[in-house]
């Protein structure tokens, strides 16, 4: 049953990510469901409301990794990985035929074991997608209809509640911006949420002891 849940969560979570890239119209739905759901919170400056989603983002990541994954187990087959990579090259390098053909008898608990630690990088991932995905939707588009609608007068579509002036920040080089104007190659939010999703997500890892 576990099993079944997680597969189904793999399936959902892969499935928000391209539905968010590949349709329009499901990125804009999702974005009015979390526009409903976090309606309390979209008077605040966006900045202040990016950082909010990226320490919930970075907390709930965590939470996952800790319960999701057997730590040691996961090292425990990186190490034996490593070192029948170590033993290979090497044998490789001797040209010592004997060994090769010890190793190769391995091959297919190599495989299950390399199956089995793709699948623990991937099960947190899947369920860090379920809650991410649609946030990251949200956050774009409303730091996008805020900056079209200001830059060139196009109409905010209905059930998004936007005031331009709480998408206007200042900052250190750039002077006032918007927060969808991009710096270097990325929109300015997008670069503070992964700022603040980087830190706090260390400070999260360290307070639960996520692969300890």
């Amino acid at each position: 049953m576990k099993s079944f849940v997680s597969k189904v969560a793999m399936v959902f979570g892969f499935m928000l990510l391209f539905g968010i890239v590949l349709s329009y119209e499901f990125r804009i739905a999702l974005a009015l469901l979390l526009e409903t759901i976090f309606s309390p919170l979209v008077g605040l400056h966006f900045h202040l409301l990016v950082l909010i989603m990226a320490i919930f983002t970075a907390f709930y990541s965590n939470v996952i990794q800790k319960l999701a994954v057997d730590h040691k187990r996961m090292v425990e087959l990186q190490k034996r990985l490593s070192e029948y990579q170590k033993e290979y090259i090497e044998a490789v390098k001797k040209k010592n035929q004997f060994k090769l053909k010890q190793l190769e008898q391995r091959k297919e608990e190599i495989r299950l074991m390399q199956s089995e630690l793709m699948s623990m990088q991937f099960k947190p991932m899947s369920y860090t997608f379920i809650v991410t995905i649609p946030i990251w939707a949200w956050l774009w588009e409303r730091a996008y209809l805020s900056y079209r609608n200001l830059k060139f007068g196009e109409e905010v579509l209905g059930g998004f509640h936007i005031d331009n002036d709480l998408f206007l920040i200042t900052s250190p080089f750039w002077g006032t911006i918007h927060v969808n104007e991009f710096v270097a190659i990325f929109p300015w939010w997008l670069i503070w949420y992964l700022l603040c999703s980087v830190v706090f997500g260390q400070v999260f890892k360290r307070l639960m002891r996520v692969g300890a």
